[in-house]
């Protein structure tokens, strides 16, 4: 892998909740979005989203260096709260709960917002976007493996890349549905092909 892929970076640590400090962190996360998905992130500004929010803007100049850096927590956070590494005691069925909520995240105008952005203006952002959200999905793996339903692999993202990819090609690029038979039949399709007696 290089250096470039989402795997090799750091996704940043979610912030402690707590108190008015937790309040404004997200009024400016929640304007972030909505800013976003009304104007873009080229017309996008720190001015505009800290008086959406209604703090000043060395409020999140202080937090926040860059609008890059911010429209990325702004996502970030807006994704924890949809999409996590459910635990339903069943590999096949922990990956249907998953990425679900990852098709459904992806539906909402503000997660789409940053597949828009032009690759040369947020190239690491999306790369620590797509570390974070492939972390959640690792764990949801290892569990498989420990549990016996799936072979121990030497890249663990093997299954969710196979997943992965035919849900991001029609969401993303085609447009066509992605809908329930669909998903089951990529999920299917990668457990068989790395199922414990090999590919069938």
């Amino acid at each position: 892998m290089s250096a470039d892929t989402p795997r090799d970076r750091a996704a940043p640590a979610a912030p402690r909740p707590g108190g008015r400090s937790e309040r404004v962190r997200r009024a400016v996360l929640d304007a972030a979005a909505d800013e976003l998905l009304e104007v873009g992130f080229e017309r996008l500004s720190v001015a505009s989203v800290a008086r959406r929010a209604g703090v000043h803007h060395t409020t999140v100049y202080r937090r926040w260096e860059t609008k890059s850096r911010l429209v990325l927590d702004a996502l970030l956070d807006f994704t924890r709260e949809r999409v996590s590494a459910p635990d339903l005691g069943d590999l096949r069925s922990d990956l249907q709960a998953y990425f679900e909520a990852m098709v459904s995240a992806f539906a909402r105008p503000r997660v789409r917002g940053l597949v828009a952005i032009p690759p040369d203006e947020f190239a690491q952002e999306r790369s620590a976007y797509w570390q974070e959200r492939f972390v959640v999905a690792g764990e949801i793996v290892q569990r498989g493996i420990a549990r016996g339903e799936l072979r121990a692999l030497g890249d663990p993202w093997r299954l969710v890349e196979l997943i992965a990819g035919p849900l991001w090609m029609r969401a993303l690029m085609t447009g066509l549905p992605v809908d329930g038979d669909f998903l089951t039949r990529a999920i299917d399709d990668a457990l068989r092909a790395l199922a414990p007696d090999g590919p069938r």
